[in-house]
């Protein structure tokens, strides 16, 4: 006897893990397309400023040993930040547990790296490939990343320290890009954080669902 046929048959709701799950969520679905819009974005902004926001971009492998090693500072700060006496992250990681990670619970591993590459690609192009640039040719080196580094902090502004933090990080991601030269550099740096930041605050929730693989359909019983 098949067992989820039974089930359709008696009407009992059948369990969504087992259910083809190929197909990305609408969230993941909606933060890729935010995302990459960015990128859209800044291009769109570019063309008529005569700035090419990848004009720095090098798709190199120094460029990725060195995006995925700067990574490494961003989650240290994390991890030393996210702890029980300070209450500014205690506030921080309530709301993250009431508005981002239930839609990200029960996601696939790849998703979560989809939504963090797309994020590294899709901010990093906006803010530093883009405003920082653009801001470079105006203003000078220390104006333009401070200023890029603060807009990109208040647009993080979740709490006031939050935003106190994402601007730490945009001037750090920035900082990157003045050093090689390359936007890679951030791009990487950026995607890769996002992707562990998500996995850490996930596996630390006191609801850990993420999906490693695909889960396993109830094998038919016999007759």
């Amino acid at each position: 006897m098949n067992l989820r046929a039974t089930f359709k048959r008696k009407g009992c709701p059948q369990d969504s893990r087992f259910r083809h799950s190929a197909i990305m969520t609408p969230f993941v679905r909606l933060a890729l397309i935010f995302e990459l819009g960015l990128a859209v974005v800044a291009f769109g902004i570019g063309w008529p400023l005569g700035i090419d926001p990848w004009r720095t971009l090098e798709p190199n492998l120094k460029g990725w040993v060195i995006g995925i090693g700067s990574a490494v500072p961003m989650f240290v700060l994390l991890v030393v930040c996210d702890r029980d006496d300070f209450p500014a992250m205690i506030r921080i990681r309530r709301l993250l547990e009431q508005f981002l990670l239930p839609p990200l619970r029960g996601c696939r591993w790849w998703e979560l790296a989809l939504i963090a590459a797309a994020a590294g690609l899709g901010e990093e192009t906006l803010f530093r490939g883009l405003l920082q640039e653009a801001l470079l040719g105006w203003l000078g080196v220390w104006p333009a990343l401070a200023i890029a580094s603060i807009i990109f902090g208040l647009l993080h502004a979740l709490t006031p320290t939050y935003a106190i933090l994402a601007t730490v990080i945009g001037a750090y991601l920035g900082m990157l890009s003045l050093m090689t030269g390359n936007l890679l550099v951030p791009i990487v740096a950026h995607g890769l954080y996002d992707l562990i930041a998500l996995i850490y605050f996930l596996r630390t929730s006191p609801d850990d669902t993420i999906r490693l693989s695909e889960p396993t359909p109830p094998e038919e019983l016999p007759s």
